[in-house]
C-alpha cells in the first residue's frame, strides 16, 4: 500500500492547522468559563470592596498587556510551541490555585498569572496561524483561526455559569483546569511553526516592532467600540425598556461568526489595508446607528451593522500587521499590535463611563464611532503599504 501523500502546499486545513484550532478552542473555553464567575467569586467568597474588585479583575488585562511584547520577541527567538504549551500549563496551574484562594492578595496573584498565560498563548496562536497559511491566504487563516477564539469565549461563560449553578466555585476551577490541560495536550500535536532558523543570538530582538504600531492603532480604533458595546449595551437595552440585551448580544455573536466563516478569504482577495478601512467605516456607521436610532429595533439594527464591521476588522488588521514584517519577526509584530487590544479594553470603559453617566449611553456609541472613523483617516493619511501578495506567509 502506498503512503498517503503529504498535504499540498496550497492547502490550509492541514492536520497541524486543525490541531492548533482545536487547542485554541479548548483553551479559550477554559478562559471563557472564568469570565462571569471571577467577578462573583471576588464579591462573594473574597468579599472585596470596589477598589479591590477593580484591581482583581483588571490585573488580568494589565498582566497580559505587560507581557505581550516580551512573548512576541520570545515567539521569534524560541518558537511558538514553548509559548503555547507554557501558556496552557500556566493557565491550568493558575486556575487550580483558585481552589486555595481565600483573600484578595492571592486572588490578584492568580489573576495576574492567568493574564500572563493568555498573553503568551494568544500571541503564539496568531503567529502560528499565519505560519501555517499557504501563500496569499494569511487573512483566511487568521479569520478561520479566530473562530476558535470567538467560539470559546462565547460558550465558555455558559459552561462556567452552569457549573457554578449545579455545583460550586470549585467545580468551575476544576473544569477549567481540566480543559487547560487538554489544550496543552492538543498543542503537542502541533509542530513548531516558526519560519526558518532561530535569530542570531547576538542580534538584539525587538520588544516593540515598528511595523506593529500602525496596525495596533487600527486594532484600538476597531475594538474601542467593541469594548464600549459589551460594557454598556446591557444597560442601554434596559434603559430602552427591554428585559435585557440577550437578543442583541446573540445577534452580534452570530453575525461576527458568520462573517469570520463566510468572509474568511476577503482579506486576501480585497487586500488587508483596504478591507481594514472598509471594516472601520462599517463599525463607525453601526455605532452611529446605535447612538441615533430609537427603540429596541434601532438597537438591533445598529448591532447588526456594527457586528459586520467587527467580523471583518480584526483578521484584516492582523494580516496587515503580519505582512508588514519579515516572517522571522512575525511574533514581535503580533505582540506589538495586540498590546493595543488590551489598551482598548482597559481604557474604553474607563473613558466612556463618565460620558454615559453625564449624557447617556447613546453618546458613548457616538464617541466610539469617531474613534473608528479616526482609524479610517489614519489609513488614508498613512497610505499603509503592504505587499500585493502574501508570498511570505507560507
Amino acid at each position: 500500500m502506498s503512503r498517503p501523500s503529504p498535504d499540498p502546499p496550497d492547502r490550509l486545513l492541514t492536520g497541524p492547522f486543525l490541531a492548533l484550532v482545536a487547542s485554541s478552542l479548548v483553551f479559550f473555553v477554559a478562559g471563557g468559563m472564568m469570565l462571569p464567575v471571577a467577578p462573583l467569586f471576588a464579591t462573594g467568597p473574597i468579599g472585596v470592596d470596589a477598589l479591590g474588585f477593580g484591581l482583581s479583575i483588571g490585573v488580568f488585562s494589565l498582566a497580559a498587556l505587560a507581557v505581550r511584547p516580551v512573548v512576541g520577541w520570545s515567539a521569534d527567538r524560541f518558537g511558538r510551541r514553548p509559548l503555547l504549551v507554557g501558556g496552557a500549563l500556566l493557565t491550568a496551574v493558575a486556575t487550580a490555585l483558585h481552589l486555595g484562594v481565600g483573600s484578595i492578595g492571592p486572588f490578584v496573584a492568580v489573576r495576574a498569572l492567568l493574564g500572563i498565560a493568555e498573553g503568551a498563548f494568544l500571541v503564539a496562536t496568531l503567529s502560528g496561524f499565519a505560519d501555517l497559511a499557504p501563500p496569499r491566504r494569511t487573512g483566511e487563516a487568521l479569520s478561520l483561526g479566530s473562530v476558535a477564539l470567538w467560539t470559546g469565549v462565547a460558550i465558555g461563560p455558559m459552561i462556567g455559569e452552569s457549573l457554578l449553578a449545579a455545583g460550586s466555585f470549585a467545580a468551575v476551577w476544576v473544569g477549567a483546569t481540566v480543559l487547560a490541560l487538554a489544550a496543552a495536550g492538543l498543542v503537542l500535536i502541533v509542530p513548531e511553526t516558526r519560519p526558518g532558523a532561530p535569530p542570531d543570538a547576538g542580534r538584539r530582538g525587538r520588544l516593540f516592532h515598528p511595523a506593529g504600531l500602525l496596525p495596533g492603532l487600527l486594532v484600538l480604533s476597531a475594538t474601542w467600540g467593541m469594548a464600549g458595546f459589551l460594557a454598556f449595551v446591557p444597560l442601554h437595552a434596559r434603559a430602552l425598556g427591554a428585559s435585557g440585551a440577550g437578543p442583541a448580544l446573540t445577534l452580534y455573536g452570530a453575525i461576527v461568526l458568520a462573517i469570520r466563516l463566510g468572509g474568511a478569504r476577503l482579506p486576501d482577495r480585497i487586500g488587508p489595508a483596504r478591507l481594514s478601512a472598509i471594516a472601520l467605516a462599517i463599525i463607525s456607521g453601526g455605532l452611529v446607528l446605535l447612538g441615533t436610532l430609537p427603540g429596541f429595533g434601532g438597537l438591533l439594527a445598529g448591532t447588526a451593522v456594527f457586528a459586520v464591521g467587527i467580523g471583518l476588522s480584526v483578521p484584516a488588521i492582523m494580516a496587515l500587521a503580519i505582512l508588514r514584517a519579515p516572517p522571522a519577526e512575525r511574533g514581535s509584530v503580533v505582540g506589538t499590535a495586540s498590546v493595543f487590544l488590551d489598551l482598548s479594553f482597559g481604557l474604553a470603559p474607563v473613558v466612556l463611563a463618565p460620558v454615559a453617566r453625564e449624557t447617556g449611553y447613546a453618546s458613548t456609541f457616538l464617541l466610539s464611532a469617531l474613534v473608528a472613523a479616526g482609524g479610517v483617516g489614519l489609513l488614508v493619511v498613512r497610505r499603509a503599504r503592504v505587499p500585493a501578495t502574501d508570498g511570505s506567509a507560507g
